[in-house]
């Protein structure tokens, strides 16, 4: 079964904010010799460094924004790529290859979870039979903390989006069968793709999902999967709009985390 919805054919409003260690073998270049070109090359992967802060002689940390094609796994592939050709002659094996790339954000984990859960209260229906059965089919797993770090084969990362996906039309979905069984659809997904489904905001015209996925997986990737999934409740119809938002968040927002964009 084709997909609805695909990269060609959807558009994205995005928000997308990473920090990013990379760990040298023995102490690194002072960055002046090499941020300014890091900054060029990484641009021509649509990768780009907002900040940089040297944590230690051998620890660099960056601030990285990107587009929702690109994965956790691309940003360390890209600028630590990148920055070991330009320091080539000086180390020509510069890198551990461990690494921490985290999703970061605005908000925090905390308060964006809070703002999701009082979606049916800031957007309350007129019919009160409608607005009881939306709050009674939202989803919460308190088992999950998709603000925690996972450990991979070779480091540690964070990859916690909000999706928001908004019906076609101006339309209005207010049937409790159809809306369980979106409900429903969106956890199955999750959990076949294995992703950390921590909070579902469910409303009648629109839906948020807070979840955090593998290290390989891109924002659009992600959205699009949940797109077409919802579609197919709806025997593959284009119930959504040709668009969503994807934002990234994590335990600490960008702030916090000593990473300004300068």
């Amino acid at each position: 079964m084709e997909p609805i919805y695909t990269a060609e054919n959807t558009y994205a409003a995005y928000q997308l904010n990473w920090s990013l260690a990379l760990f040298g073998k023995s102490e690194l270049p002072d960055p002046a010799l090499w941020l300014d070109s890091l900054r060029g090359a990484t641009e021509k992967d649509r990768v780009r460094v907002l900040s940089y802060h040297r944590r230690s002689t051998n620890v660099l940390q960056f601030l990285i924004s990107t587009l929702p094609h690109t994965s956790p796994a691309e940003i360390v592939r890209v600028v630590k790529g990148r920055l070991q050709y330009l320091v080539r002659d000086c180390l020509p094996h510069a890198f551990r290859r461990n690494y921490h790339v985290q999703s970061t954000g605005a908000a925090t984990s905390k308060v964006l979870d809070r703002y999701v859960a009082g979606q049916t209260a800031k957007h309350p229906m007129a019919d009160a039979s409608v607005q009881t059965c939306l709050e009674a089919i939202q989803f919460e797993d308190v088992t999950i903390d998709v603000s925690r770090p996972v450990v991979g084969t070779y480091g540690q990362y964070l990859n916690a989006l909000q999706i928001v996906v908004e019906n076609a039309g101006a339309w209005h979905e207010i049937r409790e069968t159809q809306l369980r069984r979106v409900r429903d659809m969106i956890v199955r997904t999750a959990g076949k793709k294995k992703w950390r489904l921590s909070r579902i905001g469910l409303l009648s015209n629109h839906v948020h999902v807070l979840l955090s996925a593998s290290v390989t997986e891109s924002p659009q990737s992600i959205a699009l999967s949940l797109m077409n999934n919802i579609a197919f409740v709806y025997g593959m119809k284009p119930v959504l709009k040709y668009s969503y938002y994807a934002g990234t968040f994590g335990s600490y927002n960008r702030g916090a985390m000593g990473l300004h964009e300068r």
